[in-house]
């Protein structure tokens, strides 16, 4: 086992699979808890029992969405001896965020087509930009196959449903935040992440990331073991779709698309490094067209220009009011063609690769 506790779930019974997913994290899941806890009480002065009255709308929505993971969330809580309303909440700590005019930049992402890649493999990759404090509570979920929904692993935080993962029907995905100046009572995104995950079809997963009324700014980076990729903008009023431009597409923290019905609250950003590291990663992809492999996406991933706002994020003090800093805390590159996953806990200059082999584990398509 790896840097990063892996926890199958083979259940297909909802409730059930929550609890066991509840159980094996329970310390880590409640440590995630305390640091949204303390987090949300600093940047707002909000007690906890405010925030938590905040999210009643959110979860009415889920209700309709899915009300299956309702079921699964009442199963976290139970298994890790925590609140619905607890587990819920981290599942929605991006729409909290938001709620409070709170901005946040996370993450870049990219996909390589296979003919861009040395090994005319489909690539797709992420550095996760977060919370300091959040690194060690991340955890892999492994979960089998059900019915007409395909096995899946996903990197997220403990008590998390989903948030980066492949699946067996070869579907893959990133996530970058996006901040548009519009509010909307909707599905948190990491809702609408696992049931892009749980996705047969390129179709099927695009279905989902622009139909179902979202809460949050997000942007979803989805691409298919069979050679295509896909980038959608969402935000509550308006939602773009963008193919590759050539055989490689990436992504950061602004809207590539022009906005028509919100403002994109990046441009009127203190901090927009978002813009530098696009390009960045835009000048490495189009460099190595052609020669693209696992190594150079992880050296793409390890770019150091401008540090600490760099592809690769070394503690930006200051992030939130009185509470530590932003860095990488995941590096991760999917090859969902060969269905193995290079990840690395933390920056990827500093710590050690980890490799999963996940050929066995997504051809069983039911269990």
């Amino acid at each position: 086992m790896g840097s990063v506790p892996i926890i199958e779930l083979k259940s297909a019974d909802p409730k059930e699979r929550g609890r066991l997913y509840g159980e094996a994290a329970c310390n880590t899941i409640e440590n995630t808890l305390k640091i949204y806890q303390d987090l949300f009480g600093a940047t707002t002065g909000y007690t906890w029992e405010k925030i938590i009255s905040l999210i009643d709308p959110y979860i009415g929505k889920v209700k309709v969405f899915a009300p299956d993971l309702i079921e699964e969330v009442k199963g976290i809580a139970e298994g890790a001896n925590l609140s619905f309303k607890d587990i819920f909440a981290i599942n929605a700590r991006s729409e909290i965020l938001f709620d409070l005019n709170i901005q946040v930049d996370e993450c870049s992402s990219l996909a390589a087509l296979p003919e861009s890649t040395r090994n005319r493999s489909t690539l797709l990759a992420q550095n996760w930009d977060w919370h300091k404090a959040i690194e060690p509570c991340q955890v892999i979920l492994k979960i089998a196959g059900r019915n007409n929904i395909p096995p899946f692993i996903t990197f997220t935080e403990a008590g998390q449903l989903a948030k980066i993962g492949m699946n067996g029907s070869g579907v893959g995905l990133v996530v970058n935040n996006l901040n548009a100046d519009q509010l909307q009572t909707g599905v948190p995104w990491i809702f609408v992440s696992r049931r892009i995950l749980e996705s047969t079809h390129l179709t099927q997963a695009m279905a989902y990331a622009l139909s179902t009324p979202r809460a949050h700014s997000m942007n979803f980076l989805i691409a298919h073991a069979d050679g295509e990729a896909v980038d959608i903008e969402t935000s509550p009023v308006e939602n773009h779709i963008i193919f590759p431009d050539g055989n490689t597409i990436a992504h950061t923290n602004h809207y590539l698309h022009p906005c028509l019905r919100f403002k994109d609250k990046e441009s009127q950003d203190s901090n927009p490094s978002t813009y530098i590291r696009y390009h960045r990663i835009q000048k490495q992809l189009k460099s190595m067209d052609g020669n693209i492999d696992i190594e150079s996406i992880q050296e793409t991933l390890k770019d150091h220009f401008d540090r600490p706002f760099s592809v690769c994020v070394h503690d930006i003090q200051g992030f939130f009011p009185g509470l530590n800093t932003l860095k990488t805390c995941l590096s991760i590159v999917m090859d969902l063609s060969a269905r193995r996953i290079f990840y690395t806990q933390g920056n990827p200059c500093q710590n050690q690769v980890e490799t999963l082999d996940l050929t066995s584990f997504l051809q069983n398509k039911t269990h």
